[in-house]
């Protein structure tokens, strides 16, 4: 292994050390046999998502990536809907294997009728109103582990913290705690169709004695074609509460190449504890090569 190799791999382990202290919180005999509720299931669309999940590959061209989100809810058959803009930026760091990515919902707008209050135990008397918020920052760390060869896969591993910026606890639409999560993808690829497989731990704090912790999986199939690219995921975590903390969901993506711009529409709908259908409109700009 390279010395640059090395560095690379200690700070990975560095990084994943320093988010969990920092998203960890201290047990103060915390009633592990009561339920928190704090989970996918009784929140918005964006307080607890589904991750997606990537190809095994870091990306070694700087990318700006600007969409708008629909998300229909269907918890209840009450009317539940959300809107917002979401963001998301790519930096390539020092080397080749390693990448700074940074996403969040810059602004969403949400409306929800009592059926959907009384589901999520919503306590605000106005939370039937119309409301918007700005939502949690994601801070990735992308190291490419290992690049692919003939006769093995890349392996690339994300170190993720989440931030505590969304403080719309009352409305039910984010909760205002810390979270990290850390996963490893392998993929392979057969010309331009790849196939991806990752797994990994996800934690979020749920009050002020305890936090949630969630084994991660997920497999991909993508295709990156001179001017379309296609992907289907299958994944999701599994907490430990067994609360509406074992979201699962699918998605498809398909995008259309025009020199520097990739315009793409993508679909997500929660067959698990993520009771949400997305549909997203999006553009992804490149440059640098």
């Amino acid at each position: 292994m390279r010395v640059e190799e090395r560095i690379l791999v200690l700070l990975a382990a560095v990084t994943l050390s320093v988010t969990a202290a920092r998203a960890g919180v201290p047990v103060i005999s915390p009633d592990l046999s009561t339920p928190t509720l704090v989970a996918p299931r009784w929140f918005g669309p964006n307080a607890f998502p589904v991750p997606a999940m990537s190809d095994g590959l870091v990306g070694t061209q700087p990318e700006a990536e600007l969409a708008g989100d629909y998300f229909s809810g269907h918890l209840t058959g009450g009317r539940d809907r959300t809107w917002d803009a979401f963001l998301r930026l790519h930096l390539p760091l020092w080397s080749e294997r390693a990448a700074l990515t940074v996403w969040f919902p810059a602004v969403e707008y949400w409306s929800y009728d009592e059926s959907v209050r009384e589901a999520r135990h919503i306590l605000s008397p106005a939370s039937g109103d119309p409301g918007h918020d700005s939502g949690d920052v994601y801070v990735s760390l992308d190291i490419q582990l290992l690049t692919e060869t003939s006769r093995r896969p890349a392996l690339l591993l994300r170190s993720v913290l989440k931030t505590a910026s969304g403080n719309s606890f009352g409305y039910a639409r984010y909760y205002d705690c810390p979270g990290y999560f850390f996963d490893l993808t392998a993929g392979k690829g057969f010309g331009p169709v790849r196939f991806a497989a990752t797994t990994g731990f996800l934690c979020w704090q749920t009050d002020n004695g305890r936090q949630n912790d969630a084994v991660m999986y997920g497999l991909g199939a993508f295709y990156n074609g001179r001017t379309l690219s296609l992907s289907a995921q299958w994944g999701g975590y599994v907490g430990w509460e067994r609360s509406g903390d074992a979201p699962m969901s699918v998605r498809g993506r398909a995008g259309f190449k025009f020199g520097r711009f990739e315009p793409y529409l993508s679909v997500q709908h929660g067959l698990r504890d993520w009771p949400f259908t997305q549909f997203r409109l999006g553009c992804v700009y490149r440059w640098g090569l």
